[in-house]
């Protein structure tokens, strides 16, 4: 009685983290293709990525020699593929929009260049297609590129 009893509790609990551990795979097996796209057109450009990080729709890369910053979304690499020259950028910080002051709205990176500014998005709020992470935790990784991002500006 007492085997049956844990062999079907094996079982519903093997039904159940099934579906869960596929999803798991899945996801990073769609980050790892989505890194390497990233990785190859930047090879073409010229550039050798050693840093790519994927922050919600937002896929980014810095190769730090060349001092070009590569950034595109998750849902399309090859169309929405950008470059940004470093040495042509004047400023870079991690920037948030508050809806209250416990939720925020956007964040992401501004870049200010001498033809004018970018935005860098890593969530937004009213992005339904977008599957994110934490708000904050998009903002913690705003920082943490924006202090990656400061040493290659022409002026530091």
């Amino acid at each position: 009685m007492e085997f049956s009893a844990t062999l079907v509790g094996i079982i519903i609990t093997l039904v159940m983290l099934a579906p869960v551990a596929y999803l798991i795979m899945a996801s990073s097996g769609k980050e790892n293709k989505v890194k390497k796209s990233v990785k190859q057109l930047s090879q073409t450009n010229g550039i050798q990525l050693k840093n790519i990080d994927v922050i919600g729709n937002c896929v980014i890369g810095v190769d730090e020699v060349s001092k070009k910053l590569v950034y595109t979304s998750k849902t399309n690499p090859s169309g929405d593929f950008k470059i940004v020259n470093m040495e042509d950028v004047k400023d870079c910080r991690a920037k948030s929009i508050k809806q209250t002051d416990k939720t925020l709205d956007w964040v992401g990176l501004e870049i200010v260049e001498k033809a004018g500014r970018r935005e860098i998005s890593f969530y937004n709020e009213h992005d339904e297609n977008e599957l994110s992470k934490d708000a904050f935790v998009c903002l913690q990784d705003a920082k943490r590129w924006e202090s990656t991002l400061r040493p290659l500006l022409k002026a530091s």
